[in-house]
């Protein structure tokens, strides 16, 4: 009897409550072996876009896209019947895709899927044609046109007038074979195509060029006037401070540009004060003035005005 085990002791529940780690010590050990496995299984098989690692595409706001003028010449556009060149024929199917490679397919891709080169700087992205869905004007032949004609404002649509109007249609008519089962137009609708744009009386083009060479030319042709200009601002630090000259230097806010447009563009018009106040008054700040300039007193312009003649008499002797 007095070997009998002290089961109270060994099993004291109790103490169990008060300690659980007793009983369940080791399992902790196992959980967290099996958590730890399962999350090193799911970092590894995360992909590219789980990690966060792929960088985001910035999409460029094709209503800021900028493109220059293409260069063109003078030229007059034959008349054309609408009636006719609205029905396609392989010929002008032919010329449209010629057509399409050389001025749509940057964008819209060879196949007209809306895969060009370009596409994805673009937004809203450029129209897959093989899908009749959706367009902006339309794909029947008068709507496309229209498109051609006139572009779509918000996108990089830009306007075919450039376009003598048979390649337009034949651009059309390759650009709706994409897709089978295009709307038709009827009668009073390619009448209402000949009303709006005239196209049976034919158009001269006028010609123009890229406007970054137009400026060329134009810094070109004012580098004298330019040179001019310089000259007279550099010449006032050595002229003797005299009251025209402290009112000038108190309202003028760019030097430069009141000399071309006091002594250039306006030319003999400096014929009294009264018309020197009324020019400047009108746009004091555009013509180079700080705005404080419409507050000077009578005796302030008569100082500037003879201050400016004398400029101006200066600059025709040179």
């Amino acid at each position: 009897m007095d070997n009998k085990p002290d089961l109270k002791a060994e099993f004291d529940f109790r103490d169990l409550l008060r300690k659980p780690h007793k009983l369940f010590g080791y399992s902790y050990i196992f959980f967290v072996v099996i958590l730890s496995v399962l999350g090193i299984s799911y970092v590894q098989n995360l992909t590219s876009i789980g990690k966060n690692t792929v960088p985001p595409m910035v999409v460029i706001d094709s209503s800021s896209f900028v493109q220059d003028i293409p260069f063109q010449t003078a030229r007059s556009l034959p008349p054309i019947d609408v009636m006719t060149v609205a029905t396609p024929t392989p010929e002008l199917v032919d010329k449209g895709k010629e057509l399409f490679r050389t001025n749509c397919a940057s964008c819209h891709g060879d196949d007209g899927q809306g895969d060009g080169p370009t596409a994805g700087t673009l937004n809203p992205k450029p129209r897959n044609f093989h899908s009749l869905g959706a367009w902006k004007n339309g794909s029947k032949v008068s709507q496309i046109f229209k498109t051609l004609q006139e572009g779509i404002p918000g996108s990089a649509m830009a306007g075919f007038s450039y376009m003598p109007p048979l390649e337009r249609f034949a651009l059309i008519h390759y650009v709706r074979s994409f897709s089978a089962g295009q709307p038709t137009d009827v009668q009073a609708e390619l009448q209402g195509l000949e009303t709006t744009y005239q196209l049976s009386k034919g158009s001269n083009t006028s010609g123009q060029i890229p406007v970054k060479k137009a400026a060329r030319i134009i810094e070109i042709e004012a580098a004298a006037d330019v040179a001019t200009v310089a000259g007279i601002a550099g010449s006032i630090e050595r002229q003797v401070k005299s009251a025209g000259l402290q009112v000038f230097e108190r309202v003028a806010r760019d030097r430069k540009r009141i000399f071309t447009g006091l002594l250039f563009k306006s030319g003999s018009s400096l014929q009294s004060v009264d018309q020197l106040i009324r020019i400047v008054a009108a746009e004091p700040t555009q013509l180079g003035f700080r705005a404080e300039v419409v507050r000077l007193s009578a005796s302030e312009w008569t100082a500037l005005y003879q201050f400016l003649i004398e400029l101006k008499a200066r600059r025709g002797s040179q």
